[in-house]
């Protein structure tokens, strides 16, 4: 009589292929995920962007601060209270590199630091990036 079931070695060649299909998903998901913090990142900075030029148009200068962005910070309040921004942005890690930073000594002009995970964004590269008006 023959028995009827699978043997521990054909067992063990699913598992393993199974664990292999899994450790792949979970790669792609994580590629994915840092895509759209890049993609979150990008737009954010365009925003802020777009709030410093409207408060350049009503004062004729940029707000001076030179710091990290917290939605707390100077320049968060002075941006929000002239009505240029609802919301200051902040990074969606918001830890270590990956922070927003904001410098602007005199006024006449600015730069804001940020890092991206990724080269998924055309004409930006992984790592540390700067927007200039």
């Amino acid at each position: 009589m023959k028995n009827k079931g699978f043997t521990l070695v054909e067992l063990l060649v699913v598992i393993a292929i199974i664990g292999l299909l899994t450790g792949m998903v979970v790669i792609s998901i994580q590629h994915v995920k840092a895509k759209a913090r890049d993609s979150q990142r990008v737009s954010d900075i365009n925003s802020i962007a777009t709030a410093l030029a409207l408060y350049h148009n009503d004062n004729n200068n940029y707000p001076i601060y030179d710091g990290y962005i917290t939605s707390e910070d100077d320049l968060s309040v002075v941006l929000e209270g002239a009505d240029a921004i609802n919301e200051m942005p902040i990074d969606p890690i918001n830890q270590g590199d990956y922070r927003y930073y904001y410098q602007s000594t005199d006024g006449s002009d600015y730069y804001i630091e940020y890092y991206l995970e990724t080269d998924s964004m055309s004409g930006k590269s992984n790592g540390l990036n700067y927007h200039i008006p």
